[in-house]
């Protein structure tokens, strides 16, 4: 079973939908693995999320706000950080099922290193369904 904390109980809902959605729909597997979801207030390099971790254990970091090069904080939307959570969440998935891991470029046992990130297979992928899981369930969300 997949366990998780998330701090913010505004995205609990949405985070249950996704995870059925990701681990559990089409799938007989019963994978056990435990995601720590953290939000910060601004993350380095203006990053919107990271995702790390392993098959057992992945902790996704997810910023509540970015910066223009002026200097000038804005606020992510309650929207903007589902559909931020939604792609780490992929990424989770992707390490839970040993398809990726955090330290070089490959994918299902194929080499990535010299491809541009957002052309990579596990980006491509997270990008496409964090639309799909947002439209699916943010929408749908009564918070």
């Amino acid at each position: 079973m997949i366990t998780y904390f998330n701090e913010k109980t505004k995205f609990d809902v949405f985070i249950g939908d996704c995870i059925n959605a990701l681990f559990y729909v089409d799938s007989d597997a019963d994978p056990e693995a435990f995601i720590d979801i953290e939000y910060l207030d601004q993350m380095e390099n203006n990053h919107a999320g990271l995702c790390t971790g392993d098959k057992d254990i992945v902790k996704i970091q997810i910023s509540l706000n970015y910066s223009f090069d002026c200097g000038d904080k804005i606020k992510y939307c309650d929207q903007e950080t589902a559909s931020n959570i939604a792609h780490e969440l992929v990424h989770a998935r992707q390490f839970i099922r040993g398809e990726m891991n955090d330290y070089d470029y490959v994918w299902k046992g194929f080499d990535y290193e010299g491809i541009e990130y957002a052309e990579t297979p596990w980006e491509v992928e997270a990008y496409g369904m964090e639309k799909v899981l947002v439209d699916l369930f943010w929408e749908n969300n009564d918070d």
